[in-house]
């Protein structure tokens, strides 16, 4: 059988193996966490928590001497803006003391995945989290796409959920079955871990004699009872477990180049010149920085000018009037052209038709006026820094005098920041993913850095580590 869809079988429950010792590493006396996994066996520990031991190491590795930095991404619509994820990310800060945590959940309730598809350009990539933990309603097709995206433009590892029971009606549960089996496709595809929520639900209400209304405020959305358990059965699978290695390589590579590596060169005038493959770059600093200019030149070019490295954030919501005043007004500003660091306008005008829809204009607060255009057609600003898709309007009944804002903002530094020996900071992320030459000036106070190579989709499925835990496993039978 192959290996991987032995796994892939595994993780969804089709196949067990006989029982074997696994030790979870865990601070020691640290509650919610056991420092063994009881009775373990590859059926109670998840086999797809191989595709997040790269994290789980930083976890458990940090101590208060070398504090591990972790970012940490909840996204999806209303589930996911649920307080369970409050309580998931207070459990990891109790358990791991040391780590220097940075949550972000931008989760927008009522955006399937159409809508999400779109969001997670200004929400996501950008943001570039070391673990993903994501569920969101909708087709699969765009479902799948965010993951695909998140593997090509990150080195996210990532956790994929099943849905919940609710109280829906009956084509809705039938339908929420079958994602079960497309959200397993993916994550073995995606070398994801897959959490079985609705497998773990099913089993408490049947073990417990409750309805599943017991654990709902209305026929879908969680009551405190609900988010509990979410939450429980979420942080019971956020094990390291080093039999299964240190993380897969379908996540893409972090590198840590010294300056004595032949990729690194040092100019007469105290720069540095990198020559690397991937998308991002981190300085590791030695400690002597004082916050002072950085000059950074990719491919021969200021990392200004080049459009990749910048992003959009996500606009300003539709606000009071709108069935859903939370959604954002527009939901993916994109560029041409490269943008500044400034702050957007968009300006709703009286001028309206009933083909082209309402007009309005755009204005930077560097840029200026930069022209105008109708929510119903394609705009591309006269400098090409704005650019709107006539679909990402969330609603095309937006009125005279409405308006909504942005800001666009570089992925690449312009200081390195005064911080301790050892610790790190972005030069640049979001580059073109492939082989670059980087000159940073002055190159003081770096001791080395850190590269993140991203996997491309449809490549890095190997699973060798996992195939020989299972070896392992085996022979201690």
């Amino acid at each position: 059988m192959n290996s991987r869809f032995y796994i892939y079988l595994l993780a969804v429950g089709l196949v067990s193996i006989a029982p074997t010792r696994l030790r979870a590493a865990a601070p020691d006396g640290q509650p919610g966490i056991s420092t063994e996994v009881a009775g373990a066996s590859l059926q109670l520990a998840n086999p797809s928590a191989a595709f997040i031991q790269r994290t789980m190491k930083q976890l458990s590795d940090s101590t208060p001497e070398h504090p591990a930095r972790v970012r940490v991404l909840f996204y999806g619509q209303s589930i996911t803006a649920q307080p369970w994820t409050s309580a998931v990310k207070k459990e990891l800060q109790q358990r791991f003391p040391s780590v220097q945590f940075e949550f972000h959940n931008p989760a927008i309730g009522g955006f399937t995945s159409p809508s999400l598809v779109r969001t997670a350009e200004p929400d996501l990539y950008p943001w570039y989290p070391d673990l993903l933990i994501f569920h969101v309603y909708g087709p699969m097709e765009p479902y799948e796409e965010i993951i695909r995206k998140t593997r090509e433009r990150t080195c996210a590892e990532i956790i994929l959920h099943t849905d919940h029971i609710s109280t829906q009606p009956q084509a809705n549960q039938e339908e929420s079955d079958r994602r079960v089996g497309q959200m397993a496709d993916i994550a073995r595809r995606y070398d994801c871990m897959l959490i079985d929520v609705r497998a773990k639900w099913i089993r408490y209400l049947s073990e417990n004699g409750k309805e599943a209304q017991s654990l709902l405020r209305d026929t879908i959305h969680l009551n405190d009872a609900g988010c509990v358990l979410l939450a429980k059965y979420v942080n019971e699978e956020l094990l390291r477990l080093p039999q299964m290695g240190d993380g897969a390589a379908s996540a893409g590579q972090v590198t840590r180049i010294g300056l004595d590596s032949p990729a690194v060169t040092r100019t007469p005038d105290g720069a540095l010149t990198l020559r690397f493959s991937g998308n991002r770059v981190d300085a590791i600093t030695d400690g002597s920085s004082s916050g002072g200019a950085l000059e950074l030149i990719l491919d021969g070019k200021p990392a200004a000018e080049h459009r990749e490295i910048w992003a959009a954030a996500r606009t300003s919501t539709l606000g009071a009037g709108f069935p859903a005043p939370w959604f954002p007004a527009i939901k993916c500003v994109q560029f041409e052209q490269a943008p500044l660091a400034e702050t957007w306008t968009l300006t709703c005008l009286e001028d309206s038709t009933p083909d082209g829809g309402r007009a309005f204009k755009v204005e930077g607060s560097v840029t200026g006026e930069d022209g105008t255009g109708r929510v119903s057609q394609r705009f591309v600003s006269q400098s090409g820094r704005v650019v709107i898709e006539p679909g990402d309007w969330s609603s095309k009944g937006v009125a005279s005098g409405f308006k909504t804002t942005w800001k666009t903002y570089p992925c690449h530094a312009g200081t390195l920041p005064a911080l301790k020996a050892g610790e790190s900071a972005v030069l640049l992320q979001g580059a073109v993913n492939g082989e670059h030459t980087l000159t940073v000036s002055p190159g003081s106070g770096i001791s080395g850095f850190r590269i993140y190579h991203p996997a491309s989709a449809g490549m890095g499925k190997e699973i060798k580590k996992t195939a020989s835990l299972i070896s392992g496993a085996k022979q201690k039978e």
